[in-house]
């Protein structure tokens, strides 16, 4: 460690504007093409299951941010999720490695088993310093993107089901059909009513742009998309995502699936969304091979990396 001239303490509600400025300035510096949005951090902090000053830890120089990790508790599977950075100008310093061992502390002391990351693939200072923490790389995502203004969508069959928007008194069904549906997937924490209500009304989300799929009363599948009104800062595209795409186990191989991602992309067509990004499980091929088959593009892969506790 070549310069303590830093400390790490606990997020306060009074540090929100220094702590987009740090996601602001490291994202100047790197240009890494992530998205930085006042708002987005700001519901990330304010969701039901986590509280930012127990769970978020600082590094702080000369009254300024210089760094941060979150760790996301999820006991009931027990896994923490961690998300950090450190500004450009502070690394190799010792920043990061401290931080994280304050995450893995906090975590352990919260009877969690396991700590999670996920990175680019091509951030390969990130790779080594996970390596040289004891971390080891065990799964990978690929984001996707869909150039929605070229691309053609075929109808949809209804047959049978109902497909319609959620409605604002909802969360309850959409809750059911979301745990119903990924209770079989890799590192799927049940969520509750109240976590999903949070998320269904956040700033980019809103209950009429998650397309749900019924047979007759029972909600059997849903496309949760989201548009981020920012678009994209240089070449001022609109742009959306498919956030979640689920099918209850019982009706799968229906083609419900298809027809539901094709809904929920026609809804965002008619809402002037140009590109469409989604995350997809590596590990996944039926899903993948759903995504590929709709004319999305593979254009990033994101490695996971964990560290038993």
């Amino acid at each position: 460690m070549s310069d303590k001239s830093w400390t790490i303490r606990n997020y306060q509600p009074n540090d929100f504007e220094k702590y987009f400025q740090l996601h602001l300035g490291t994202e100047k510096r790197d240009q890494s093409g992530q998205r930085v949005s006042k708002q987005l951090l700001a519901d990330a902090l304010g969701h039901p299951s986590f509280h930012p000053e127990n769970n978020l830890f600082l590094a702080e120089a000369d009254q300024n941010l210089v760094g941060c990790i979150s760790v996301f508790l999820e006991p009931g599977i027990g896994r923490a999720l961690l998300d950090g950075l450190v500004h450009p100008l502070y690394r190799r310093k010792g920043v990061a490695t401290v931080l994280f061992e304050h995450a893995v502390s906090h975590a352990k002391g919260a009877g969690i088993k396991v700590a999670q990351i996920c990175i680019p693939e091509t951030n390969l200072a990130a790779k080594k310093l996970m390596s040289g923490l004891g971390l080891r790389y065990f799964r990978h995502f690929l984001g996707y993107k869909l150039d929605l203004s070229t691309t053609r969508l075929p109808d949809i069959n209804p047959d049978k089901y109902i497909f319609r928007s959620l409605q604002s008194g909802e969360a309850e069904e959409l809750t059911a059909i979301q745990n119903r549906s990924f209770a079989d997937t890799w590192g799927f924490n049940a969520n509750t009513r109240q976590e999903i209500s949070y998320r269904m009304n956040s700033s980019s989300c809103a209950p009429e742009n998650i397309i749900m799929v019924y047979l007759g009363d029972r909600p059997v599948a849903y496309c949760w998309t989201r548009i981020y009104p920012e678009g994209d800062s240089t070449v001022g595209e609109k742009k959306g995502e498919i956030h979640m795409l689920g099918v209850d186990p019982d009706f799968r191989r229906e083609s419900i699936g298809r027809n539901v991602l094709t809904a929920g992309l026609s809804l965002l067509k008619n809402k002037g969304v140009e590109i469409v990004e989604l995350m997809a499980d590596g590990e996944m091929p039926a899903a993948l091979a759903l995504y590929e088959s709709a004319g999305f593009k593979q254009h990033l892969r994101a490695e996971w990396y964990e560290k038993k506790l």
